[in-house]
């Protein structure tokens, strides 16, 4: 009886669409380099010659942007979304005043600094692109034009030194060199674009100041604005302790993002002043509970229940969702969306879980303690 010859198992389709996905993403920092590239350089012709019918350009990066997004990718996330913005920004900004003669190497700047950011974010070689950026500023000042092109011209040297950056990956690729990042996607996207998310906030605003408040104007106004959850604390057992401010500098909006977060506060009602003319302060009240067990504190998304333990760790209870941001080591926490004293009953029994074994509490009540809990929560790690 013959021997029935070996026939090889056709791929299956999913095989066929991770090798696609890993082939789109080897050639994703080319294709985009290429396309960013050659869409400005087609700008910059119709402004130097207007009968060039560059404008076909133009379609590149777009159709780059739909070829580069069949596979999904571990940097599509709020982080990702959020430094394209702030770039974007700046680029707006930068675009006003174009008229300084300091605008094309403020581009090179720019980019020089957003490539730096997403080495350092994410580990991946975005240094070289760093180098490339300010060469393409430096470059661009030799260049006897009007400064809104020599902005334009930096930019395609940022598209091309983008182009050969993908094109090195490619060649390493093809050598064996084949990190991580290009086989697979991220398994656990959340969590490390959280983490990703709290360093990006924390670069962007930059130090968050705590202050305690000593205005009674200013403070009045705070109490004002928050007495209805002020009086709901109370007859859950709380007693209004102090306000606070959290603030950061003013030069700071041109990042975008703060900008963002100021108009975010203004339509929540919170209680907002310019403090030395230096800087955006946003006031909030602080509660403590009777039994000096926890903190409350009221702001515009909601309220938020601390409690310190002795050994290090952190409970912390929140009445509104944001599960997407983890939290940091010796954090525990718990965000879902309940009323006031459905969060408040939720912490205590939290709490009681815990020191069922054997964890004591921490009951300091002053400002000085309280500014060092906040800073623990949003602390990057």
């Amino acid at each position: 009886m013959e021997r029935e010859s070996a026939v090889p198992e056709p791929k299956t389709q999913s095989e066929s669409k991770g090798k696609r996905k890993t082939t789109i993403r080897v050639m994703r920092t080319f294709l985009w380099g290429l396309g960013f590239s050659a869409s400005t350089y087609g700008i910059l012709l119709e402004l130097r010659d207007p009968h060039s019918h560059s404008s076909l350009l133009l379609i590149l990066f777009p159709l780059v942007a739909i070829i580069t997004d069949i596979s999904p990718r571990e940097e599509k996330s709020v982080s990702g979304f959020l430094t394209g913005l702030v770039l974007s920004g700046c680029l707006a900004g930068i675009f006003f005043v174009r008229a300084y003669d300091w605008a094309p190497a403020a581009v090179a700047v720019l980019f020089a600094v957003f490539y730096w950011a997403q080495s350092k974010a994410t580990g991946r070689p975005y240094l070289f692109l760093s180098a490339g950026s300010l060469l393409s500023g430096v470059i661009s000042l030799q260049f006897p034009w009007p400064n809104e092109q020599r902005c334009l011209l930096t930019i395609v040297g940022v598209g091309v030194t983008t182009s050969l950056q993908g094109l090195w990956i490619i060649l390493r690729y093809l050598q064996g060199d084949r990190p991580a990042y290009l086989l697979e996607p991220a398994k656990t996207p959340s969590k490390s674009s959280g983490r990703e998310l709290m360093h990006i906030f924390n670069w962007i605003f930059g130090k968050i100041d705590y202050t305690q408040i000593i205005s009674p104007e200013y403070e009045q106004r705070i109490r004002s604005r928050y007495q209805s959850e002020i009086n709901q604390l109370r007859e859950l057992g709380f007693d209004y302790q102090f306000s606070y401010g959290e603030s950061f500098q003013l030069i700071r909006l041109f990042l975008l993002l703060p900008a963002i977060a100021i108009i975010g506060s203004w339509r929540n009602r919170e209680v907002i002043s310019i403090q030395e003319g230096m800087r955006f302060v946003t006031g909030f009240p602080v509660l403590t509970s009777k039994n000096k067990y926890a903190y409350a504190h009221s702001f515009g998304l909601g309220t938020k229940f601390y409690t310190a333990f002795q050994d290090g760790i952190l409970l912390v209870s929140k009445d509104f969702a944001d599960a997407d941001i983890p939290a940091g080591p010796m954090i525990k926490k718990c965000a879902r969306k309940a009323s006031i004293g459905d969060t408040w009953a939720e912490h205590q029994k939290r709490i009681a879980e815990l020191e069922a074994e054997g964890k004591r509490v921490d009951r300091q009540t002053s400002f000085q303690a309280y500014a060092q809990l906040a800073r623990k929560e949003t602390a990057p790690w």
